[in-house]
Parts: C-alpha cells; structure tokens; sequence
C-alpha cells in the first residue's frame, strides 16, 4: 500500500522543512526482548530504513493552507525568539534527572512567570477562541525508540509503541470532533514524531475491505498495522523551540528520542488550536 493523501503537514515559515521529514517503509511487532523496556503485546514501531522523500511524495503531505481544518493538519513552527531566550536561561540541561525538571521551574519563580506570561500570548496566537489548557511538561530519556508508556503499577511501564490518543471517548468515526494539541520542544535536541497520514476514518476505510469484526478505537491501530504493515511511516523532526500541532485523537503517532544523549522535555496543552 503506497503512500496515499490525508493528513497534512503546514509549516509556519520553516525554511526547508523537507529535509525534516523522511519515509520508511513501514512497521513491524515489536519482539519484548529487553527485560527494562517492556511494550504492549500487539505494540507495533516503525522500521528503520529511513530515506528522504521524492518530491512527489512531499507533494502528497504538505501544504501551503494556513486555513485547513484542525483533524488533518499537522502545524509545524518555531516559537518567538524572546520566549526562546527565557527557556535558555532556565537552562534544563543542568538537571541531573528527569525529576530535577518540575524542581527547576519551581526554584526559578520569577523566570517561570515570565516563561508562562509569553507562552500564553504565543498559545492565544495559535488558538482563536483561546481555548486550551496545559496538560504537562512531558519527560523522556535519551536515545528512546518510543517515548509514550503507562504507569500500570508500583516502578512498572510499559510502553505503547505506536498509537492514537484517547483523550476523550471517540469512534473512528467520531475522531475528526476532537481537539488537537500542541507540543513545544524545550530541549537542546532534536526530538522526532512518528505518524501515519491517514485520519482514522481513512484506516477504518482500509481495515474494512478485509476485517469483517467490529472496529474500534480500541483495535484498529493493531487491525491496519496488521493488515497493512508496508504502509509507510513518515518521521518529523522537531528542533530546539520548534512545535508540532496536531490532532493526535485522529491519527497514529508516537515520539522517539533516538540517537539523543541529552534528556527531553517538552511542554504540552491541548485544547482547539486552529492558527497553526
């Protein structure tokens, strides 16, 4: 199955933003064979033959409409350089773990309230009706395949490999009603977003020509992966203060922080952020 047109990616005057994308030819199971990094059983990741796209393949996920609606479009910008400036005083990179990064905010008052002060006028800019809210400062460790997990008891993860949201109840068909969410890369690496092109309508389309059981939000991630594990994933990097927006309910993701050696943070909101 050949890369086909859904999910869109805008950027907000990046110059080149084609050279952060590349392509790959698909995904496999994941084989749980490290006894300190556990996945799901029906957990799927991208293989790793990653190359550049052809201009025909850039032509099917990029577009120049500042005004496309929220459920296929994946806003890609850089924050305004004074906010930037704050995040670099702050200086993250001094934490020693990854629980040193809430202490860091907390010691720094003063800077955290201007931090917060330029992050909701950028954060107004992007959301018309300002609706949205913080969800987290995300943490993750370096050189990471996945970065997304849950917490399923005392010192125990296990982690989801690729995957929808599930910030709210939702069918694949009722997926394109929910919110996005913006991420902002507050780290001195490059971090990476894994996702597929295709809004969930799209892959319950596709999963229906061959799977005659009922689909859900909750197995048809697992069901086209299965069905189809030579669609293509596409990988997006997020620099040092750049952003992603995206409708993370609607479509397969996930975060890498491979190759890293520094932690990586990033701040996170949700809500209807539709000026990308």
């Amino acid at each position: 199955m050949s890369l086909r047109k859904g999910i869109k990616v805008y950027d907000r005057h990046i110059q080149n933003i084609k050279d952060q994308i590349s392509i790959n030819t698909g995904v496999s199971p994941v084989v749980n064979t490290n006894s300190d990094i556990e996945y799901y059983s029906n957990a799927y990741l991208p293989n790793m033959d990653w190359r550049a796209l052809t201009d025909s393949e850039y032509g099917k996920i990029s577009t120049a409409d500042a005004d496309r609606k929220m459920f296929n479009t994946l806003g890609v910008g850089a924050i305004p350089d004074q906010l930037k400036d704050l995040f670099k005083k702050l200086d993250l990179n001094e934490c020693e773990s990854l629980f040193d990064v809430p202490k860091k905010f907390q010691e720094n008052e003063v800077l955290t309230k201007q931090i917060n002060e330029l992050t909701n006028v950028f954060l107004d800019e992007k959301s018309l009706e300002r609706n949205y809210k913080f969800h987290r400062i995300a943490r993750s460790l370096p050189d990471m395949q996945s970065t997304t997990f849950h917490h399923i008891g005392e010192n125990t993860f296990r982690y989801t490999g690729l995957h929808i949201d599930k910030s709210s109840f939702f069918t694949p068909h009722t997926a394109y009603k929910s919110g996005n969410r913006i991420s902002i890369n507050i780290s001195t690496e490059s971090r990476y977003l894994y996702f597929v092109n295709l809004t969930l309508r799209q892959i319950y389309g596709e999963v229906q020509k061959k799977y005659t059981e009922k689909i859900t939000s909750d197995n048809i991630v697992e069901q086209f992966f299965t069905l189809y594990p030579g669609y293509p994933v596409l990988r997006l990097e997020i620099k040092p203060y750049q952003y992603y927006i995206a409708p993370t309910d609607n479509f397969i993701h996930d975060g890498t922080t491979l190759g890293n050696r520094e932690f990586d943070v990033t701040m996170v909101y949700v809500g209807v952020f539709d000026k990308y």
